[in-house]
């Protein structure tokens, strides 16, 4: 059995140009495996906008040392952020790699009053390589 290690991560959600703490806000995790994707975690943030210190699979330090490693050098995550009142922010492809502590920061934008229906192109997406997801 191959040896695994652990990452963690925290996520700091904050509005306003980054100037207010958002509490209450819902981060919802998911382990990213090709096309599928699993829900490893929920997680709340406190009146800080801070989540809690999550624990997190990932491959072993050792990947990431060697320039021909035996396997992944990180794990990839996905995280979904959601508040009432706020647009949902999607980060794609959050890399974590073992015993490193990794700190996400996420921006919500509010929803204007009245302004009805969302829809999935509503959503702002966030991914490391640059492009918008699914386009």
């Amino acid at each position: 059995m191959e040896e695994q290690g652990r990452g963690f991560i925290t996520v700091n959600v904050r509005t306003a140009g980054g100037a207010l703490p958002v509490e209450g806000a819902m981060i919802t995790v998911k382990s990213v495996a090709g096309p599928d994707s699993t829900v490893v975690a929920v997680m709340y943030t406190d009146e800080g906008g801070a989540s809690e210190l999550l624990a997190l699979p990932a491959p072993p330090r050792r990947n990431s040392l060697s320039p021909e490693p035996d396997g992944e050098a990180f794990s990839l995550y996905s995280l979904d952020t959601d508040r009432s009142g706020f647009y949902t922010v999607v980060n794609s492809n959050v890399p974590i790699y073992d015993g490193i502590t990794s700190v996400q920061q996420v921006l919500l934008v509010p929803i204007a009053e009245g302004s009805g229906r969302l829809y999935p192109y509503d959503l702002t997406r966030y991914s490391d390589t640059g492009e918008t997801p699914g386009t």
